[in-house]
């Protein structure tokens, strides 16, 4: 019986040591992913910092690209990947006007009849009053779906916005938000800093080519951020690899007005970035 007892003992003792061992085990991995995730997150920051330090250099002649352009910086031992777009190459959620919303919810894959829906539903949502377009929807239609909020009647704050607005599916609100800003208080869309697909889908043009005017569409030339300081809004991307295979992006909204007081201000931190830059990379490659 004691040699039971003790042979039973033994086996507890071992079930318990392995169990010990595999939790150990489990916790260093939970510790080293958190560890990597935070060194990449602080990498991905100082990408931001270092970016708004470009904007802010008056370097005619070898400033970054504002046109999401992807460059690296070197960080200590470690590599960022950062690209700047001029908030003009974004379309405007506040600004835009019915012909370039339309245009861009058809780049998304929305037909005609969703298209002619959504862009009266957005004017409704952006504007002061409770009168709905032919389309669109105003706090009664939002009751009327369930919904458990009404139209905001004023400028949307943030992209996220628009997952709010009636009839904006989660799908599409995916396909859009990498080419929409509220920041950049244009009507018209840059082109030349514009995202190559949204061009393409807008334009029809391949490999950047524009070759006709799109409606609501900036002309080549009308930077205002070329020569001497910059001065505009900005939206900065930045990712870092960390330990353990962890990837962090960090995305910022910045405005540069470096001959003020405030050479620069923070209007939006979004974390991870909107971008994809994992693919950008691997499309790079």
């Amino acid at each position: 019986m004691a040699l039971v007892i003790v042979l039973w003992l033994v086996v507890l003792l071992s079930v318990m040591a392995a169990g010990h061992t595999r939790n150990t085990h489990t916790d260093t991995q939970l510790a080293a992913r958190h560890l990597g995730h935070a060194q990449a997150r602080a990498l991905a920051e100082g990408g931001i910092q270092y970016a708004i330090m470009e904007l802010l250099a008056n370097e005619s002649a070898g400033q970054r690209p504002v046109d999401g352009t992807l460059f690296s910086v070197k960080i200590g031992d470690d590599s960022v990947t950062v690209a700047i777009r001029d908030a003009t190459g974004l379309v405007d959620l506040n600004a835009a006007d019915a012909g370039l919303l339309a245009e861009t919810l058809r780049a998304g894959g929305a037909d005609e009849t969703l298209q002619r829906e959504l862009v009266d539903a957005i004017l409704d949502w952006r504007d002061g009053d409770n009168l709905s377009h032919l389309n669109g929807a105003e706090d009664d239609d939002y009751r009327a779906a369930g919904v458990p909020w009404t139209a905001r009647d004023g400028a949307f704050e943030t992209i996220d916005e628009l997952k709010y607005v009636l009839g904006v599916q989660q799908q599409l609100f995916d396909r859009l938000a990498p080419f929409l800003t509220v920041h950049s208080g244009s009507s018209r869309l840059a082109l030349e800093f514009a995202p190559p697909y949204l061009v393409a889908a807008l334009t029809g043009a391949k490999d950047g080519a524009v070759t006709a005017p799109l409606p609501g569409a900036m002309q080549s030339g009308q930077d205002s951020s070329t020569g001497g300081v910059r001065s505009g809004t900005y939206h900065v991307y930045a990712g870092a690899s960390g330990t353990a295979g962890s990837f962090a992006t960090v995305e910022a909204v910045v405005r540069i007005a470096a001959t003020q007081d405030e050479p620069f201000r923070f209007l939006e931190w979004r974390e991870p970035s909107r971008a994809n830059l994992m693919q950008a990379l691997e499309e790079q490659e």
